[in-house]
């Protein structure tokens, strides 16, 4: 009777070494695919931000805003204009997500990407920013969309210490441009 009892203790050990083993391998590999979903989709929000700031495109800009944010941001057609027009007209050449937090998932809906980003010029000059956007929400297909742009006309490193981030800090969604000299 104690050798049954201690056999079957021994396999449910065994068992369930297994299963926690194999648990956290589909954990870390579920987390490996939602970051490279999450790094899929910044890096298209990316391209289509500056496709549209280079070719001077509002409309298009105005159109990667959520439903939902475009009701909430106040004028929101000279805001994409400013937009465009912070560039000087230099071309973007390339953008650099740095860091990004997200928000929500697959499965547990919104699923929200905030990214800083970094916008090199064709001028060797660099701005620094924050992209805020919905990827997906099941439930409300108004909030998918970008929500928030908001740049700052100088590098990271230009960034003056007391530097707030009004946009992304108030979780308001709109375009926000500072400018600094």
């Amino acid at each position: 009777m104690k050798k049954a009892t201690l056999t079957i203790l021994c396999l449910l050990m065994i068992l369930s070494t297994a299963f926690c083993l194999t648990g956290c391998k589909s954990r870390e590999q579920r987390l490996s695919e939602e970051t490279a979903y999450e790094d899929a989709q910044m890096n298209a929000m990316n391209k289509k931000i500056v496709k549209c700031i280079n070719e001077k495109d509002k409309e298009g800009l105005k159109k990667l805003f959520s439903k939902s944010a475009k009701r909430d941001i106040e004028d929101i057609d000279i805001k994409a204009e400013e937009l465009i027009h912070v560039f000087k007209g230099n071309k973007i050449q390339s953008t650099n997500s740095d860091a990004h937090v997200t928000s929500g998932s697959p499965e547990s809906q919104p699923l929200n990407i905030t990214a800083n980003c970094i916008f090199k010029l064709d001028n060797g000059k660099q701005y620094v920013g924050w992209i805020s956007f919905c990827t997906m929400d099941d439930k409300n297909k108004e909030n998918v969309g970008l929500m928030v742009i908001e740049i700052c006309n100088c590098s990271s490193k230009e960034l003056p210490e007391n530097h707030m981030w009004n946009g992304i800090n108030s979780g308001k969604p709109g375009i926000f441009i500072h400018y600094i000299d």
